[in-house]
């Protein structure tokens, strides 16, 4: 019975997380620490930034 709920409340908190995923994102990277941090690591994939140097220098 445990396993059960704590399987149900996996799925809710996945199913909310979801359904306020940008609002979740945007109170987090209001920081600009935290924003620039995670431009800084998001640069670092190479694939994110092909994508923003094509966008960019168009």
């Amino acid at each position: 019975m445990r396993k059960v709920n704590s399987v149900l409340l996996t799925i809710l908190g996945a199913l909310v997380f979801y359904q306020y995923r940008y609002r979740l994102m945007n109170a987090v990277l209001s920081s600009p620490a935290i924003r620039h941090q995670f431009i800084q690591l998001s640069m670092r994939i190479p694939f994110i930034r092909n994508k923003f140097m094509f966008r960019v220098f168009r």
